[in-house]
C-alpha cells in the first residue's frame, strides 16, 4: 500500500487538495477550547495537520509514506507552523508517552488494509497516548459507500478496488473497537466520492 501512495504523492503534491477536510474543521470546532496538542495518524500530505497547526495547536503527524512526510515537513518549515512529521507504521507501538496528547485524529486511515487484531491494537495505543477525557476523532468508509462490495473480496469487510484494499465499517464494528472510549457522535457524511462515518469520542 505504501508504494501506491508514494507514487500518488510523488506525482501530485496536493492529491487531496490544499484546503482542510470538512471533517477537520468540524473536529476543531469541537476541541478548540481543550486542545493544545494533537496526534494525526495517516496524515498524508498534511492538509489537516497544517490546518490544526494554523490554529496554534502543536501537531505530531505520522504517515507510512516517505513522500508524504517529506512534502509536509517542507511545508511546515516554509510556514513555520508547529508540526513534527515522521514516517511511521501505525501497527507498531506508538513512540509516545502515556497521556501525551489532548486529541488523536485520523481521516479514513482505518479504512486501509488492517486486520481486526491490528485495529484493536491501534485503538489500544491511541487510548494509551491520550490524556484522560482526550478526544479521539476518526472517519471510516461504510456500507452505504457506492464502492462497498465492488472489486475483489479480501475478507468480510475488505475489498481490493483497483489495487487499493479498502475496509468498510458498520456502526457495530466502530462501537466494538471503541472499548475504553465514550462515543458522543457518529454521523454519516459524503465526501466525493466516498460515504463515511464521522466518529467523535473521548477517552474514559
Amino acid at each position: 500500500m505504501s508504494n501506491i501512495w508514494d507514487k500518488i504523492y510523488e506525482r501530485d503534491a496536493s492529491f487531496f487538495g490544499d484546503n482542510p477536510s470538512d471533517f477537520a474543521v468540524s473536529c476543531y470546532g469541537t476541541m478548540k477550547d481543550r486542545t493544545k496538542t494533537i496526534l494525526e495518524l495517516g496524515c498524508g500530505q498534511g492538509r489537516d495537520s497544517l490546518f490544526f497547526a494554523s490554529k496554534g495547536i502543536k501537531v505530531m503527524a505520522l504517515d507510512y509514506s516517505r513522500f508524504a512526510i517529506e512534502q509536509l515537513s517542507k511545508l511546515a518549515k516554509q510556514t513555520g507552523l508547529p508540526i513534527e512529521a515522521s514516517v511511521y507504521d501505525t501497527t507498531k507501538p506508538l513512540p509516545f508517552n502515556d497521556n501525551e496528547f489532548d486529541a488523536v485524529y485520523s481521516h479514513m486511515l482505518f479504512s486501509m488494509k488492517f486486520s481486526q487484531e491490528q485495529l484493536k491494537f491501534i485503538f489500544k495505543e491511541i487510548r494509551r497516548v491520550l490524556r484522560n477525557d482526550g478526544f479521539h476523532f476518526f472517519s471510516v468508509r461504510n456500507h452505504n459507500d457506492k464502492f462497498y462490495g465492488k472489486g475483489i473480496r479480501v475478507d468480510d469487510e475488505t475489498y481490493d478496488i483497483n489495487g487499493f484494499q479498502i475496509r468498510f465499517f458498520t456502526i457495530q464494528e466502530i462501537e466494538n473497537l471503541s472499548e475504553g472510549f465514550k462515543i458522543f457522535e457518529i454521523k454519516e457524511d459524503y465526501e466525493e466520492p466516498v460515504t463515511l462515518y464521522l466518529v467523535a469520542s473521548t477517552k474514559c
